[in-house]
């Protein structure tokens, strides 16, 4: 801590935070002495907040010690804190390169104050600009503005200051200036939108802080106070309770400083309330912000500081004694070499500055144009959108950010008459109402950190009284584990109902290999087709800005194949879907995307951010079917004939006498939801005798379906997987991976897939993919039921009791016992919970349980099975143009409020039988709950992979 005031330059260096309570007291006693040899009734301190905070409470526990101080609160710091925001503008700067995106956290924050003081103002000077131009739209006397604007400029080019109060005082420049009032305070209430009105608010705030700045600037001491309740208001209503708790405080101060400290306002209007370092008019800056630009800056320096290279007390209480001799001969030294100049100029009215921030402002101005502009007369609406997203926002964050206002204006009275009526109310605790912002709606992910299972405090307390029920009642364990027991089963899922995954490439690579040692090059490629989102997911990472140079690159891209016919096929979004759970766990957002045409520049500029948005996926392919019809693709097309799959239509592009066509194609319209199924359909319409189709693409899912149909070609299929930049890029020929296969295990394959984890389904826990294909390859029985799931969604008894056991051998139990599945669980449970040796003790081994180790139940084995059947059928239905997608209950899905939901188990969740609810239970259960815990598992999802 570095105290200035003392006649030899600076006071003696302190080893302790300014925050601790001795080091203010005594920066209030050395504070007391500075005042006495300076022969001065009042001694003047300026702190941060968290050192006022302390010697305000000790100047007021201790009066009238400390009475003659009068206590400031620095204004760099409340700028500071004024500054930190964050509403999609900030993304704007970075966008057009006038923030760095490494400085952006620090500019967010407040902490990169000139960042800040610089680019706030521009940006609020954008909007305000956008606004006025709005204005000029809706007046009634546009060519009189626009010749008052000319004369305006004319006349601080030619006359300057005089002749601009000149113009100042006309009719027409004061009728212009109230019509303007008039408009502004119409958008402020939300006539002209909701993001109209939050964007001119915040244009507002930013006005603040150059009358703040002002105030600073030219020691107005009543101007000062005077903005000081519009900043309290907004601390209030952005949950700054400290600044709004003790900056209230400094502004009564300020306002009774002619009655607690008599004669200092005078000294304060002389010029004690700033540091003027320069002869300059408008050159005044707070105390604090002196401090850190002098004695602090240099000794952070690497040149010049100490901080750096030394914690010795004794060495920088020297560097701090010597300090001010050494500034004297630096700064004349500087001085003499021509290096700085006493009467520098200020740093914003440099002509490369001007020049900088007029470009600068420019490039902000036209990044608004090019998203959404907030001010456009025909973009009024009451949702608040996100410029820079174009997201949406809820009525809650709309209503909490258009509201600041409001509150602010009304939770300072409060709190100032509670204060009045109870002194002590000063110091209670301020209820913080916290403030949502832009930030509450992005897209949350629902992906924990790591895979762990965290069972349920009610699984938990169940779990402990059945076990205690069981060893002290005799009750019988077997028949309860019969039961799911639980709502969600944690073999499956986890308890918030996230279904459990697995990887999915491990099958890939499973039947890659089973072909390795083929070669592996299609000859003859008749068709190309395209998975869309594999495609726009492989683009470079350099794009063009606009969406019309977007669906050039990405017909170029798909034009790389020698194929004279390529088809590209896109997903469909409906809603419900049974494919939610999945998006919601991926951390799908709603942002809202309109594309107006091929000049409309793309925000975000990263295109996987934009795939994020349900919105961006459905938009995208519905402007490429319109742009690819412009005159200027012929010559791209050239020979070519492409296949556009968009929801619910399906078009062809050929160019024909040199003009491109395009038709609608009725035998490939389908109703289809994924692209995995359409690229079925469509390497169907394109198969032909002696040639190979490719398939641009990289899901486990295609190759399931396509080994399930591969029958029906005459043509060779092949995978291109895999991207350059990975340098894994390959072909995989599908066909000769079906010839090794066999058709029995090809038809067994879809069911397989969806029954050990796809992304309609749920997998079960660290149970992977490679040991149960292995099990399937060796038992006809089991493919025999696995297939009979793709072609029947209604399974027989007698393939439930099959894939049930085959269940029960995935968890260890041996082929050749007849063991149920439930049996499976029972045993599983008393193998590894149960007492070991000649131990008569049934608990001792209770700690450290992990649920998702027992194998479900047979309850829910069934209901998996229903749904694995659904996904199945739908898939071995691929070839059709038309498949049922939506399922019902029958399905193990229950659609709720818009959203299918799955259904984990078929019939009770407990036994009926009574279980008995004694005092003598309850007080075992609460025994026993003390060493009982459901652990939780830090193990992969897929771990038994590799075996």
């Amino acid at each position: 801590m570095v105290i200035y005031g003392h006649q030899n330059g600076h006071l003696m260096f302190v080893m302790e935070p300014i925050t601790s309570l001795s080091v203010v007291r005594q920066t209030l006693q050395t504070t007391q002495k500075c005042a006495e040899e300076c022969n001065q009734d009042y001694g003047l301190v300026t702190y941060d907040l968290n050192a006022a905070k302390p010697a305000m409470q000790i100047q007021a526990r201790e009066s009238p010690t400390f009475d003659n101080i009068f206590i400031r609160l620095g204004a760099f710091h409340i700028e500071m804190a004024f500054f930190m925001a964050e509403s999609g503008g900030s993304d704007m700067l970075t966008e057009t390169g006038v923030l760095a995106p490494g400085s952006l956290n620090g500019f967010l924050t407040g902490k990169h104050f000139n960042r800040c003081k610089r680019l706030h103002p521009l940006l609020a000077l954008a909007f305000e600009s956008l606004h006025f131009k709005a204005f000029l739209q809706t007046c009634d006397f546009k060519e009189e503005l626009h010749t008052l604007i000319s004369t305006v400029q004319t006349i601080t080019n030619t006359e300057g200051e005089p002749g601009l109060e000149l113009m100042i005082s006309t009719y027409l420049f004061k009728n212009c200036a109230t019509q303007y009032s008039k408009y502004t305070n119409a958008t402020l209430s939300g006539a002209h939108g909701y993001t109209a009105q939050f964007w001119m608010t915040y244009v507002e705030y930013i006005n603040l802080f150059h009358r703040l700045e002002r105030a600073n600037r030219t020691n107005d001491i009543e101007l000062f106070v005077f903005t000081l309740t519009p900043i309290i208001d907004l601390f209030f209503a952005t949950a700054h309770i400290n600044y709004s708790r003790w900056l209230t405080k400094y502004q009564l101060d300020l306002l009774n400083i002619d009655d607690t400290h008599p004669g200092l306002r005078e000294i304060l209007n002389q010029g004690a309330f700033t540091v003027r370092r320069t002869e300059h008019d408008f050159s005044r800056i707070p105390v604090d912000l002196t401090l850190e630009q002098t004695i602090n800056a240099d000794a952070a320096s690497r040149l010049t500081g100490i901080t750096s290279f030394t914690n010795d007390y004794s060495a920088r209480l020297r560097w701090m004694i010597t300090k001010a001799t050494r500034a004297s001969f630096i700064s004349l030294l500087q001085e003499m070499t021509g290096l700085i100049s006493k009467e520098d100029v200020t740093a914003e009215l440099r002509p490369r500055r001007i020049q900088r921030d007029n470009e600068d402002l420019q490039k902000i101005i036209q990044q608004i144009l090019d998203t959404n502009n907030p001010f456009e007369t025909n973009n009024v609406s009451e949702v608040l959108y996100n410029i820079s997203t174009e997201k949406g926002t809820s009525e809650k964050i709309c209503q909490s950010l258009l509201n600041v206002p409001t509150k602010g204006k009304a939770r300072p009275k409060d709190f100032i008459e509670s204060c009045k009526n109870d002194p002590n109310k000063f110091e209670s605790p301020i209820k913080k109402e916290k403030l949502k912002t832009f930030e509450d709606g992005c897209a949350t992910n629902r992906r924990t950190n790591n895979t762990k299972i965290v069972a349920l405090k009610g699984t938990r307390n169940l779990i402990g009284r059945l076990l205690v029920l069981a060893t002290r009642k005799r009750l019988d364990m077997q028949h309860i584990l019969q039961y799911p027991l639980i709502p969600v089963p944690l073999s499956m899922a986890s308890p918030d109902e996230v279904m459990t995954k697995t990887d999915k490439s491990a099958l890939f690579d499973l039947l890659e290999n089973k072909v390795k040692d083929i070669e592996q090059r299609p000859e003859k490629v008749s068709a190309y087709i395209i998975d869309g989102q594999f495609l726009l997911h492989s683009l470079p990472p350099k794009l063009p800005p606009t969406y019309g140079e977007l669906a050039r690159s990405i017909i170029s891209q798909s034009l790389t194949s020698p194929a004279k016919r390529i088809h590209i096929v896109f997903d469909d979004y409906p809603q419900p879907s049974i494919k939610d759970t999945e998006r919601d766990r991926r951390g799908s957002d709603n942002r809202t995307f309109v594309i107006t045409g091929p000049e409309q520049r793309r925000v975000p500029r990263d295109l996987n951010d934009a795939l994020k948005s349900r919105s961006f996926k459905k938009q995208l392919p519905q402007f490429l079917a319109n742009e690819w019809q412009d005159p200027s693709y012929a010559n791209i097309l050239g020979d070519r004939e492409v296949f556009l799959d968009v929801p619910r239509e399906c078009y062809n592009f050929q160019v024909k006498e040199g003009v491109i066509q395009r038709d609608t194609v009725d035998g490939l319209r389908n109703n289809h939801e994924e692209a995995d199924t359409k690229i079925c359909l469509h390497s169907l319409s394109a198969d032909c005798e002696n040639g190979d189709i490719v398939i641009r693409a990289s899901d486990t899912d295609i190759a399931v379906i396509l080994l399930y149909h591969c029958h029906r070609f005459q043509s060779r299929l092949w995978m291109d997987v895999g991207t350059a930049s990975k340098n894994n890029r390959r072909y995989v020929n599908v066909t000769a991976i079906c010839k090794e296969l066999g058709p029995g295990l090809c038809a067994a394959l879809p069911a397989f897939h969806a029954f050990t984890g796809s992304d309609y389904t749920s997998a079960f826990v660290r149970k992977g993919k490679i040991r149960p294909f292995n099990t399937l390859e060796k038992q006809p029985d089991y493919q025999n039921s696995f297939r009979v799931m793709a072609t029947n969604t209604t399974v027989s008894n007698t393939s439930k009791a099959t894939l049930q056991k085959f269940t029960a051998i995935m968890y260890g139990a041996k082929a050749s016992a007849n063991t149920s599945l439930n049996e499976c669980r029972y045993q599983k449970f008393i193998k590894t919970y149960g007492p070991k040796g000649n131990g008569k003790n049934l608990l001792a081994n209770l700690r450290g349980v992990d649920a998702s180790a027992l194998p479900p139940c047979e309850d829910v084995v069934n209901s998996h099975i229903k749904r694995a059947s659904f996904v199945a059928n739908m898939w071995a239905t691929a070839d059709q143009n038309h498949i049922e997608q939506h399922p019902t209950e029958e399905n193990g899905w229950q659609l709720v409020d818009d959203h299918y939901k799955l259904v984990w188990f078929e019939g009770e969740q407990l036994s009926q039988s009574p279980i008995p609810e004694t005092e003598e239970t309850e007080t075992m259960v609460k025994e026993v709950e003390d060493d009982m815990e459901i652990a939780s598992s830090d193990e992969d999802v897929s771990s038994d992979e590799g075996d």
